[in-house]
């Protein structure tokens, strides 16, 4: 598919909880009380996150971005999706941040915009969260009377994070064993009866149908390396020859 050709949108796929490296913490609000440093933070997507997220579902070509000022001074950010052949946008906006305010502003609001599309809008359902204020922390901050701490942020809940993906389990000697010759059988089958086959035989690899001799003379160096390939090849030949390969033998 181009990269400009309009797609249908998985929207679900948008609201997607991200990896930890893809969330970053900001200090809303710190404080001292009798001696002890505070300090409340909350979560937020980054935007290089927002944007892959947007390229990988959406299509680097079916989704754009405006900022323009906003009524108070701020900067309005506008996301738009191509849905349908049309592009519908959605809008929200933040106030220019103290430090590299322009910047900040523009960050600020592309973040929210991205929420009215579902985009990291699980981190708004998050109650409010105290940082680990620690003379270790990895992060920086000041409370508001101007006092230095550091601080680590909070662990997200298990609802909050990606599910942990399940590792493959590994294939006993004795499997590896019986693969390797069922395959070996497969590329001997192919080799033997392949040229039998009639000069009209097809074969359908991924949906599209190829002559069957040419398409084994050319691809044979994937057919030696990927099983399923090679086991689509020996039923195109059975169908066109009528023999069978000898799966027991095998």
């Amino acid at each position: 598919m181009a990269q400009n050709e309009a797609k249908q949108i998985d929207f679900n796929a948008l609201r997607t909880v991200f990896d930890l490296e893809e969330i970053e913490w900001r200090i809303q609000q710190a404080g001292e009380t009798n001696g002890r440093v505070w300090a409340i933070c909350v979560p937020y997507v980054t935007n290089r996150a927002i944007q892959t997220r947007l390229d990988d579902v959406v299509g680097p070509g079916n989704w754009k971005n405006y900022f323009r000022q906003g009524p108070d001074g701020g900067v309005l950010c506008g996301i738009s999706l191509r849905i349908d052949g049309e592009w519908v946008t959605k809008w929200d906006g933040a106030e220019n941040t103290e430090i590299e305010s322009v910047k900040g502003g523009l960050s600020a609001s592309m973040k929210r915009a991205a929420v009215q599309w579902g985009i990291g809008r699980y981190l708004y359902a998050l109650e409010e969260s105290f940082a680990n204020v620690n003379d270790n922390g990895r992060f920086r901050s000041r409370t508001k009377d101007g006092k230095a701490f550091r601080w680590d942020p909070p662990p997200l809940p298990a609802w909050a994070l990606p599910k942990k993906k399940e590792k493959a389990p590994r294939a006993k000697a004795g499997d590896l064993e019986q693969l390797r010759r069922e395959w070996e059988a497969l590329l001997e089958f192919i080799k033997v009866v392949g040229p039998r086959v009639e000069s009209d035989a097809r074969i359908e690899v991924e949906g599209k149908s190829h002559d069957l001799k040419e398409y084994v003379r050319e691809n044979w160096a994937g057919i030696k390396e990927q099983i399923g390939l090679a086991r689509t090849v020996v039923a195109a030949i059975e169908a066109s020859t009528g023999i069978q390969f000898d799966r027991e033998a095998a």
